[in-house]
C-alpha cells in the first residue's frame, strides 16, 4: 500500500489516505453520495440506464485512495444506496443475476486497485531505499576522504554513526566504543543520539562473556545480536539501565584491525524489539570496516608521533653532547671567535630541528623559519623587512635554509649592514616564471652599511652561502655592490608547498632590492 499522504497518481495532487481512519470513512460516504447524485441526474434523461456504473467509480476511487476495506465498504454502501435511490425504476438490476454481476465486478475492481496500491508502495519503498543508499554511499565517501585528510578521529566516528542513523530513517541509535589500551575496557567513542547519562554509565565497562551486547562482542570477537534486552541473559546486569532510557534491542559488532584484533565495537540500539535483516548486517559490516581504518590510522599516527618525539629527544641530546665535547676539546685549543662561531651554528641547527619537530618532520613555514633565525641578530624590527607569499619548505631544505640565514646574519653583523646604526636587511621571496620554467626565488639584500667587497678567501660561511642548494638545482648568486651586499637563489617550485596567503609572482628572475 502507498504511504499515507503520498501521491497515488504521478503528476496529480491526489494523496493516499490512512486505511480504517475517519478520513477513509468520509471518503467512502462522499464518493457514494456523489455517485448517487450523478445516477439520479442521468436518470432524468433515461430511467432505464443500469444503476451501478457510477457506484463502480466510487468503489474504484475509495479502494485506490484508502485501501481494500474502504472499497468493500463503498461496494456495500453503494448497493444499499442504489436500491433505495433507483431500485424502483430499474427492478431488473436487483435480480440474483444482477446482484451477482455487481458483486463480481466490485470484487475485481477492489482486487485490481489493491494490487495497484501494493505495487505503488513497493515502488515508493524502493525509491526511498535508493535515496538512502545513495546518501549512505556519499557519507561513506566523505568518511574515507576524512580518513585520508587526517581528520580527528572523534569527528570521523560521529560522521559514521550519524550516516547509519540517517540511513535507517533515524529509527536506530548508533554507538562506537573504543578498546582501551589495557585491552580489557571499552571507552566512549561516538554516540550522538544516545542519552549522555547512558554513555557515561557504560564508559569504561569491562568486557566479558556476559556484559551486554558490546562487552560480549568485544570479548568473543564476534557479532552479538540481542533482539529483546529485557529477556536476554547477556543483559541481566544492564537491562534496568537500558529500560530507563527506552532501549529494547541492541546489536553489536566488533571493530577489527588488519590483524583481526579488537579495536572497539559498533552498536545499533532500538526502541522496539527486533532482529537485524541481512541488509542491515551488510551495512554494519561496511561501517565497522571504515571505523577500523580510521582507528588504525589514528593509532599509527600516534605511534609515529611517539617515534618522532623520541628521535627529537635523542637528537637534542646528541647536540648537547657535541656542544659539551667541543667545549672540553676545542676551547683553550682554538680561537675564541672560531669556537663561538661553531657553537652558534649548532644552535641554529637546533632551532631548525625544533621547527621540524613541530611540523612532524614534513615541512616548515618559511616566515617562521626566517623569524626564528634572524630575530637574535636584528632585535630592532624597523631594520628588517620580510616580504613573501605563504610557502612551506620541505624537511630536506630546512637545515640548509637555517644555516644559510645564520651565515648571512653573521656576515652582516661582522662586515655588512648590521655593523652600522642605519643598516637595514630586506628578505624577499616569490614564485617566478622565466622562459616557461617556474622557479621559487629567494633573495637577501643589505643597505645602509659600509662599502663591501669580495672576501680575500672563501671560508666555510662563504662557500655555504654560494653552494647551499647546489644539490637541489639551485646555485646562490652573490653581488658585492657599493651600496650593500645582496644574494639570491632560484629553486624549482615543486619543492615548495603553498602556505597561507595568495601566491605572488614576479615576471623575471631578478628582484629589485
Amino acid at each position: 500500500m502507498p504511504k499515507p499522504g503520498s501521491r497515488v497518481f504521478p503528476g496529480l495532487p491526489v494523496p493516499a489516505i490512512q486505511p480504517r481512519s475517519m478520513s477513509a470513512v468520509a471518503l467512502v460516504v462522499g464518493s457514494t453520495v456523489a455517485a448517487l447524485a450523478l445516477r439520479l441526474a442521468i436518470g432524468e434523461f433515461d430511467s432505464t440506464i443500469p444503476p451501478f456504473p457510477t457506484f463502480f467509480a466510487s468503489i474504484l476511487i475509495s479502494t485506490i485512495l484508502a485501501g481494500a476495506e474502504a472499497g468493500t465498504l463503498a461496494a456495500l454502501l453503494g448497493l444499499c444506496t442504489a436500491w433505495l435511490g433507483v431500485g424502483g425504476s430499474v427492478p431488473t438490476a436487483f435480480t440474483t443475476a444482477g446482484l451477482a454481476i455487481y458483486s463480481i465486478t466490485s470484487a475485481c475492481i477492489i482486487w485490481v486497485c489493491a494490487q495497484y496500491r501494493l505495487l505503488l508502495r513497493r515502488l515508493q519503498e524502493r525509491e526511498v531505499a535508493g535515496e538512502r543508499q545513495l546518501s549512505l554511499i556519499a557519507a561513506e565517501n566523505e568518511v574515507l576522504a576524512a580518513i585520508v585528510g587526517n581528520t580527528p578521529l572523534p569527528e570521523i566516528l560521529e560522521r559514521l554513526t550519524r550516516s547509519v542513523e540517517e540511513y535507517s530513517g533515524n529509527m536506530t541509535l548508533a554507538s562506537i566504543l573504543l578498546m582501551d589500551v589495557d585491552g580489557k575496557h571499552l571507552r566512549h567513542g561516538a554516540a550522538p543520539s544516545l542519552p549522555n547519562a547512558y554513555n557515561q554509565a557504560i564508559d569504561g565497562v569491562e568486557i566479558g562473556p556476559s556484559v551486554g551486547s558490546c562487552g560480549t562482542a568485544a570479548f568473543r570477537n564476534e557479532p552479538v545480536y540481542v533482539s529483546d534486552i529485557s529477556t536476554d541473559p547477556l543483559w541481566v546486569d544492564f537491562k534496568d539501565l537500558a529500560r530507563s532510557h527506552g532501549l529494547k534491542a541492541c546489536w553489536s559488532t566488533p571493530i577489527r584491525s588488519g590483524s583481526n584484533s579488537v579495536l572497539g565495537t559498533f552498536a545499533l540500539y532500538h526502541h522496539e524489539i527486533r532482529s537485524p535483516t541481512p541488509q542491515e548486517k551488510e551495512i554494519v559490516a561496511l561501517t565497522t570496516r571504515l571505523a577500523g581504518l580510521a582507528i588504525e590510522q589514528e593509532q599509527n599516527r600516534s605511534q609515529r608521533q611517539l617515534l618522532v618525539d623520541e628521535l627529537t629527544h635523542r637528537v637534542k641530546n646528541l647536540l648537547t653532547v657535541v656542544l659539551a665535547i667541543s667545549s672540553s676539546t676545542l676551547r683553550g685549543h682554538t680561537e675564541e671567535a672560531a669556537y663561538k662561531t661553531f657553537q652558534e651554528r649548532l644552535i641554529a641547527l637546533s632551532k631548525a630541528q625544533d621547527l621540524l619537530t613541530k611540523s612532524g618532520w614534513s615541512s616548515v613555514d618559511l616566515h617562521e623559519l626566517v623569524k626564528s633565525t634572524v630575530a637574535p641578530f636584528i632585535p630592532d624590527a624597523k631594520r628588517l623587512a620580510v616580504e613573501g607569499p605563504g610557502a612551506k619548505i620541505p624537511a630536506r631544505l630546512t637545515l640548509s635554509f637555517a644555516l644559510l640565514l645564520h651565515e648571512l646574519c653573521t656576515n652582516a653583523s661582522k662586515h655588512g649592514a648590521l655593523t652600522t646604526e642605519n643598516g637595514r636587511i630586506s628578505i624577499k621571496w616569490a614564485y617566478s616564471r622565466h622562459n616557461e620554467d617556474r622557479k621559487f626565488l629567494f633573495s637577501w639584500s643589505e643597505a645602509g652599511g659600509p662599502p663591501v667587497g669580495p672576501p680575500g678567501r672563501l671560508g666555510f660561511g662563504s662557500r655555504l652561502i654560494k653552494m647551499a642548494f647546489a644539490a637541489d638545482g639551485g646555485e646562490g648568486k652573490t653581488d658585492y655592490k657599493v651600496d650593500g651586499f645582496s644574494y639570491e637563489v632560484a629553486l624549482p617550485t615543486e619543492q615548495f608547498e603553498p602556505g597561507p596567503g595568495a601566491p605572488q609572482s614576479v615576471g623575471s628572475l631578478a628582484f629589485a632590492s
